[in-house]
Formats: C-alpha cells, sequence, structure tokens
C-alpha cells in the first residue's frame, strides 16, 4: 500500500513515478532510518516525511540517473533521520532537566527580514541557478552533490570515483565559473 500522499498526485505521470520510486526504494528507505533512528516505531513517519520532501523535488528526481537517484534517496533519508534524532534529543533533555520552555525559542531571532528583502534573496537565488545552469554537467553534479545533497568531499569523492583532494579543487573551479557567470549578467559581487 502507497502513502495517502502519493495518492493525492493530480499527475498520473508523478503518481506512476513516485509509486515506482516507493516501490522500489522503500526497503532502503526503511533500513538507512532504522540504522540512524534506531527505533521502528517512528522509521514509518520518517520515510513518509522524506516522501513529502521527494514529491517536492520530483521534476529534479526524475532527471537523475539510478545511482545518482539512489544517493538523493538516502541523503534525504539520512537528513530527516538526524533532525529526527537532533528534536527528539533536545525534548528528552528538557524533559530531563525539568524544563517547561526552551529557551532558545524565546530569544528573538537577530536577523528578520522585510518582504521586500524576501524578494531581493530569491531573484539572487534564480540568477544563481541561472548562472549554474549554463555551467557544464560536471560542475552542476559537483556542485549539486555538495550543497543539495549536502555530502562532504569523501562521498562525493566515492560518488565520483576520483580523489578528495580533486572534489575540493574542482568544487573550487565551478564555483569561480558560477562567479564568472553571474558577473557576465551584470552582478556585482560585494
Amino acid at each position: 500500500m502507497y502513502p495517502i500522499i502519493i495518492m493525492s498526485i493530480e499527475n498520473d505521470s508523478d503518481k506512476e513515478f513516485m509509486e515506482w520510486l516507493y516501490k522500489k526504494y522503500y526497503p532502503l528507505m526503511r533500513k538507512k532510518a532504522y540504522e540512524i533512528v534506531m527505533d521502528n516505531r517512528v522509521v514509518e513517519d520518517i520515510i513518509n516525511d522524506a516522501i513529502i520532501k521527494l514529491i517536492k523535488n520530483i521534476d529534479t528526481l526524475k532527471k537523475l540517473e539510478c545511482h545518482r537517484l539512489t544517493s538523493y534517496i538516502v541523503y534525504t533519508i539520512r537528513n530527516i533521520s538526524i533532525n529526527f534524532i537532533t528534536k527528539r534529543d533536545r525534548h528528552n533533555k528538557k524533559i530531563f532537566y525539568g524544563l517547561d520552555d526552551d529557551v532558545s525559542e524565546s530569544i528573538e531571532d537577530t536577523k528578520t527580514y522585510k518582504p521586500s528583502e524576501f524578494i531581493i534573496i530569491k531573484e539572487n537565488i534564480d540568477e544563481l541557478g541561472e548562472a549554474i545552469s549554463r555551467l557544464s554537467k560536471m560542475d552542476q553534479e559537483i556542485l549539486f552533490y555538495k550543497y543539495n545533497l549536502e555530502m562532504d568531499n569523501n562521498d562525493i569523492a566515492n560518488t565520483f570515483n576520483i580523489s578528495k583532494d580533486n572534489v575540493r579543487k574542482r568544487l573550487q573551479r565551478a564555483r569561480q565559473r558560477a562567479l564568472k557567470e553571474l558577473m557576465k549578467e551584470g552582478y556585482k559581487i560585494e
């Protein structure tokens, strides 16, 4: 049985893709989530949270090759599982110390953005995305793995079958090329 969230996808192509993905990767997602949280009671919740995140990125998922798709799914499960553990530990610590309120929740955010600032930030992100889309496929992939999947250099090196130093250098060069693309379009670097 597929999660309700998959069944509620309106686009038939997207729904079929997510059903296939769920069927194929469910055992792997379950295994990875359990390896991290070690609690069968929450594994299904973590998988459902991961499916929701994956659905939001379905267009990207459809473009990934098999091994890259697997990496993307594993890293999504890993990050959600780690976030779960962090929240659980924070909650348990509050219970242990008998705190009713988390002090960090009462601290005001030092940087608040006005709506107009959000628009500027979004435009900057869009411009960066456009610049990256003009880079080579290798540059795009290495930046994607580093910043979207939040993989460390060792994992990227293993994925691409290159050395860690080579990953570091390729990332540096890809960032420089993206910066040049931004500057070509008149983007001013402060």
